[in-house]
């Protein structure tokens, strides 16, 4: 049985879809022929080969698109433009860089639209578009920056044709160009000894930081805006020691982030179909590690890896979102939540950081029980937590419960069951789901000022307390009239005949088969004394209703049925009776003065209803 996180975290790398088949289709699976570098847009997957061979993989679906083959050697690297999916940078094995335009708007055939030599005879290491115009940026292991600025044939085949751009050499740094980040008009440029800051525009060159470091350090932009809280961008430099600086856009330094200690806690296991049986579920301790790329992911987080493992970090509140063991990763490309690892051995991992609840959500879709079951066990901190609670919600898990093979998945069946103990305890006294009155979840105020209270689950009453069920909203609302004042007290009366009443305990129950009473009673309290039951509320409760009922039915009388019963009420005085109280009505003669008009019984009844309600909160 695996064991459970002992933390509660808030999110989870997962693997939904294995990416071996498409490998195996377009033969980059063998010794002869394997997969180089990737790189993720919107639309495409682009795999670069050792063939020379770029494919494109359409994300939706996955279906193989296009190959564009190459005669300059192998493909070493490889960017799609971040703006339009028409356009995607390759770099060859010797450092021939072409531009080729897809063309899928038009239905035409992919065209070259610019080959540099400006880096032949180089290892190209780093591409990088502009995130504006048609610009690409080159770095290469010795040190040397350049941008290649190119013509589409959207603009005119004359432009295309007549108009060439020279390449600008950017800069020379003194190592190799280990990564290249681009970000509203600032080139960020990571070699091995420290990182730069280039404004492309004013040509204007910063060093970041006074200390040099030795290694493939990676470094990478931080948008602001909106997304985050309309800060200004920031840009984080990986240091060694499990390090990083935090830069404003100007190039300084603003403080040193340590990871170390926070990644001493054990690695969360990655979701995974190739994993359920393996050894996924490893607690083995971290050690200070230095981290190799930087990628800016989702809105907050920024990822990075080194030999062991996926890091993802939340730097501005320098917090470890998670890390789990990835062991061999040659390179990584990130787009959104969506990460793309491309091992060694030249195999491709697609991961998803997701919430725990939304994991929990896209495996009961896929009906991937077992592995819903094992996530549920294995995160049950998280699952029963307040945060993530409004995600797995008890249906759910009982839902994922039920599908399960009670002999062939006894030991998942016997984990969701400790699940759904500690969400529900079996005592319902003690649930604090039941005692829903007390709970600020359980009821909610109309605008009439009446408190609704709403029962989430089925609940069996105590001893000595019965279930009433509420009336709509609707009615509710048709209840909240003007209240006459003189009628009030004879209301108030009828519903706390004792001084006790105002101690009574009602417990809602919305499946019970109880009538529907046209009232609602205001009750944000529960009960600490037994004496009064509640069926002498009901039997008060079940008079006033008829006497109001019979009362309202005179409204709806024929006009000679109520001329007779006028004239019957004026050789008798009427007398109401409400629980021992008693008013008369006096006769009205001709020679009384005018009296403002009176209010209807069903006005007056329902606005008696009222003020008990709120006398009795």
């Amino acid at each position: 049985m695996a064991a459970v996180v002992s933390d509660s975290p808030s999110h989870v790398l997962a693997e939904f879809d294995s990416l071996d088949p498409l490998l195996s289709a377009l033969r980059l699976d063998s010794s002869r022929l394997k997969c180089t570098c990737l790189a993720v847009s919107r639309r495409w997957l682009a795999l670069g080969s050792s063939g020379g061979g770029l494919n494109l993989i359409q994300k939706d679906g996955w279906k193989h698109r296009l190959i564009l083959t190459h005669k300059e050697g192998a493909i070493s690297r490889v960017a799609c433009c971040p703006h339009d999916d028409d356009f995607v940078a390759v770099a060859t094995s010797q450092g021939i860089v072409v531009v080729w335009e897809l063309n899928q708007e038009r239905r035409g055939k992919p065209e070259r639209i610019y080959v540099s030599s400006e880096h032949k005879g180089r290892k190209v290491t780093a591409l990088c578009w502009d995130t504006s115009v048609l610009r690409v940026f080159v770095g290469d292991h010795m040190g040397k920056v350049s941008a290649i600025k190119v013509n589409s044939s959207k603009q005119g085949k004359a432009a295309a044709a007549f108009v060439m751009f020279p390449v600008q050499i950017i800069t020379s740094v003194d190592s190799r160009v280990v990564q290249l980040d681009y970000l509203d008009g600032r080139l960020l440029i990571s070699s091995l000894t420290r990182s730069y800051l280039c404004d492309t525009e004013r040509e204007k060159f910063w060093k970041i930081g006074n200390k040099e470091r030795d290694g493939e350090y990676g470094a990478c932009f931080f948008p602001g805006g909106r997304s985050s809280g309309g800060q200004q961008s920031l840009i984080y430099c990986a240091r060694p020691g499990s390090r990083m600086w935090e830069v404003n856009f100007e190039g300084e330094v603003q403080s040193t982030h340590q990871f170390k200690q926070l990644l001493s806690s054990p690695p969360l296991p990655i979701i995974s179909t190739r994993y359920v049986t393996g050894g996924l579920y490893s607690s083995s301790s971290h050690i200070s590690d230095d981290f190799i790329l930087c990628r800016h992911l989702c809105d907050h987080s920024v990822v990075t890896w080194t030999d062991r493992g996926l890091y993802v970090f939340l730097p501005q509140n320098v917090q470890v979102l998670l890390w789990s063991q990835v062991k061999g990763i040659q390179d990584m490309c990130a787009y959104k939540s969506d990460l793309f690892c491309l091992h060694i051995d030249g195999k491709i991992s697609h991961f998803s950081l997701l919430p725990v609840d939304r994991c929990v959500e896209r495996l009961i879709k896929r009906s991937s029980w077992g592995l819903a079951a094992g996530v549920c066990h294995l995160f049950q901190n998280s699952v029963i937590s307040g945060k993530v609670r409004e995600g797995v919600t008890d249906g759910q898990a009982e839902h994922v419960k039920s599908q399960l093979d009670l002999v062939l998945q006894a030991d998942l069946v016997k984990q969701m069951e400790e699940v759904l103990s500690r969400v529900e305890p079996m005592d319902s006294a003690c649930s604090s789901r039941r005692s829903s009155i007390s709970s600020h979840e359980s009821f909610n105020v109309l605008d009439c000022g009446i408190y609704r209270v709403i029962s989430r689950r089925n609940s069996q009453s105590d001893e000595d307390s019965g279930s009433l069920s509420l009336s709509e909203d609707e009615r509710l609302r048709e209840l909240s009239v003007p209240l006459e004042d003189e009628h009030a007290e004879s209301v108030s009366r009828m519903f706390c005949p004792s001084d006790t009443a105002s101690h009574a305990s009602v417990t809602m129950d919305s499946d019970r088969t109880e009538p529907i009473l046209p009232f609602s009673l205001s009750l944000p309290f529960r009960s600490t004394s037994p004496r009064m039951s509640l069926q002498a509320v009901k039997e008060s409760v079940s008079s006033f209703v008829r006497k109001t009922t019979e009362k309202i039915g005179t409204l709806h009388m024929s006009p000679e049925i109520r001329r007779k019963q006028e004239a019957k009420e004026e050789e008798h005085p009427h007398v109401v009776t409400v629980d021992g109280f008693s008013q008369q009505e006096e006769e009205k003669t001709e020679l009384e003065p005018p009296q403002p008009p009176t209010p209807s019984v069903e006005d007056i009844l329902l606005g008696e209803l009222k003020l008990a309600t709120l006398e009795a909160m």
